[in-house]
């Protein structure tokens, strides 16, 4: 009897799913109705962009509604108080972090939407 041979396309990937060295190796979840998901999977297919690609740049990079409450407030006015935290400690502003920068963009981009709704 001779040997049977795997296609190339069905050796097993070397890489696992559990990489560490993953470049997302976080996962996030969220439930929606049948006819939410139906929205969503058809906006998905209309983007050209794969499911993951879709989520985080409908998160990251969409303009969002912002309700100020007691919460909102609270947390933006924590935001701000690390931001000057850091800033008082650097000699340049161009030694800020991604991360500190990213916050101060989202922080004034909420602040001027309130702002902006305010004068309507």
């Amino acid at each position: 009897m001779s040997k049977i041979y795997r296609r190339s396309t069905l050796v097993k990937n070397t890489k696992s799913k559990k990489d560490k060295n993953r470049k997302r190796s976080v996962i996030m979840n969220f439930r929606v109705s049948p006819e939410e998901k139906e929205l969503i999977d058809k906006r998905i297919e209309l983007s050209g962009l794969g499911r993951a690609d879709y989520f985080i740049e409908s998160c990251m990079y969409q303009k969002l509604l912002v309700k100020g409450n007691i919460k909102t407030f609270d947390a933006i006015r924590e935001t701000v108080k690390d931001i000057n935290d850091k800033l008082i400690g650097l000699a340049s502003v161009d030694e800020l972090d991604e991360r500190t920068l990213e916050s101060l963009r989202m922080v004034l981009e909420i602040l001027d939407r309130v702002f902006a709704s305010e004068g309507k």
